[in-house]
């Protein structure tokens, strides 16, 4: 998708998740990215690595920016995103999009009062494999059955930084409900989004962390499919995939591998591969963040309605598991 016009693009918080942004938007033709780091003693840093810089928002605003990309902590990403759309911004705030669903509005309703756009930075959304997969999921017949699984080991994550340190490990902006959001919003997106669901969460302890080390979720979809969501933190061989199970046959995504396996009653199994990368799945992201404003037909990107919806299910998942029921989802609307 071509760019609409040049761009100048702010991206707020320059850890590894913001200079993987400031990257991608580097080698887009006709775009300026601004980094404005949350620590001013990176600015010179950020400067020789060939960046334009602000020490905040309001500066970044002043030279010219309209769109902002929020990579900050978590528990930041209120405050921050109310403060990018007072100055103007159009913003893409990275997954989760809040600590809670009721939090997350709040960004909402402030974006509609200032007739500004806000999504979620669920780049999934944007794999080429999982967009196979949503392709050839028609062909299994009715699905009755989805299992959805990301499975990784957590002090793999960032090899440099001590996990117990990072915000995965603190109550309230970590736990593998809010890191691995990425399969609840995948299983809403494609399935649809629940009315109620059952949980179970669990720190089995071999972290030493204070955040659950396991989830699992388990709903029925509007259709009827029955969903089954498990994230953990403890595998030490990376998983990632999506099934599912229909009248005609099965489809599988994996997420690791980049392909998707497609198995037809009477038929030879199908494999549909990706070569794609990180960086190009969040190039797509972002230009579908850039072009947001002129392009009116529906990209995958993810909405702030949707980001709250996600939200919304890990604030329930909680609320079951420690009511050991089923209980609905409130969806902030």
């Amino acid at each position: 998708m071509p760019l609409v016009n040049s761009s100048k693009v702010t991206v707020l918080g320059t850890g590894s998740i913001g200079l993987r942004h400031l990257s991608v938007l580097k080698m887009l033709p006709e775009i300026v990215p601004i980094a404005v780091p949350k620590r001013k003693e990176r600015l010179k840093e950020l400067q020789q690595l060939g960046f334009v810089t602000a020490a905040d928002l309001k500066e970044a605003a002043a030279l010219g920016s309209s769109f902002c990309i929020i990579a900050t902590d978590t528990a930041r990403h209120v405050d921050d995103g109310l403060m990018a759309f007072e100055l103007g911004f159009d913003v893409l705030i990275e997954k989760p999009m809040a600590v809670n669903a009721s939090t997350a509005q709040i960004l909402n309703r402030k974006a509609a009062e200032k007739n500004l756009k806000g999504f979620v930075g669920c780049n999934l959304r944007f794999s080429e494999s999982l967009t196979l997969f949503r392709e050839y999921l028609p062909q299994i017949g009715t699905a009755h059955f989805v299992h959805v699984e990301c499975r990784s080991y957590l002090p793999d994550w960032r090899p440099d930084r001590p996990y117990r340190e990072s915000y995965s490990a603190k109550p309230g902006e970590g736990g593998v409900l809010l890191d691995l959001i990425h399969e609840v919003d995948c299983a809403g997106w494609i399935f649809g989004w629940p009315k109620v669901l059952c949980s179970n969460l669990k720190n089995l302890g071999r972290l030493n962390i204070e955040t659950e080390e396991i989830a699992h979720l388990f709903w029925e979809a509007p259709e009827g499919t029955l969903v089954s969501i498990t994230l953990d933190y403890l595998t030490r061989v990376p998983q990632r995939k999506m099934r599912a199970y229909g009248e005609q046959g099965t489809i599988e995504w994996d997420g690791i591998a980049n392909h998707v396996i497609l198995e037809l009653l009477g038929e030879p199994k199908k494999i549909f591969s990706s070569a794609q990368t990180r960086d190009q799945m969040m190039r797509n992201q972002t230009l579908a963040f850039l072009n947001g404003r002129v392009h009116k037909t529906r990209s995958p990107l993810a909405t702030g309605k949707e980001g709250v919806f996600a939200l919304a299910i890990c604030d329930a998942a909680r609320l079951a598991h420690a009511q050991h029921k089923e209980v609905s989802i409130q969806y902030q609307l």
